[in-house]
C-alpha cells in the first residue's frame, strides 16, 4: 500500500522517469509496496488494538515508522515482520519453558517485547 494517493504516486514516478532517475524510481516502487497503516500492522501482528501498535512504536520497536501530513502513522513492513518474528520466538520459548534471558550482546539489538 502506498503512503501517497495513487494519482500522485504515478505523477511522481513519471517525473522521476523523465528526469532519468531510475535509481529513485526503483526506491519509490520499493517503499510504496512495503508501507502499512496502523490497522494493517495490528492485523499482521495479531493484536486487536491499534493502540498496542502505537505503544510498541513509542517503545522503539518501529524506528522507520513515520507520520503522514494528516497525522497518521505508517509502518515499514520489514520492521513489522521482524517484531512478529520476535513475538513468535518468545512464544515458542515460553511454551518450552525456556525462561533464560535472551543474549542481547550488541547495542543494536531490538528492544524486548513487553
Amino acid at each position: 500500500m502506498s503512503a501517497i494517493p495513487q494519482a500522485l504516486y504515478c505523477d511522481v514516478k513519471a517525473a522521476l522517469q523523465e528526469a532519468g532517475r531510475d535509481d529513485l524510481v526503483a526506491r519509490l516502487e520499493q517503499v510504496a509496496q512495503k508501507i502499512l497503516t496502523t490497522g494493517q500492522a495490528a492485523s499482521l501482528l495479531g493484536v486487536a488494538s491499534t493502540n498496542t501498535v502505537k505503544n510498541w512504536l513509542e517503545a522503539g520497536h518501529f524506528p522507520g515508522a513515520y507520520r503522514t501530513p494528516g497525522g497518521h502513522w505508517r509502518f515499514v513492513l520489514a520492521e513489522v515482520e521482524a517484531v512478529k518474528a520476535r513475538m513468535e520466538q518468545l512464544n515458542q520459548r515460553n511454551q518450552r519453558g525456556d525462561l533464560e534471558p535472551l543474549d542481547m550482546g550488541d547495542d543494536d539489538s531490538a528492544p524486548p517485547l513487553l
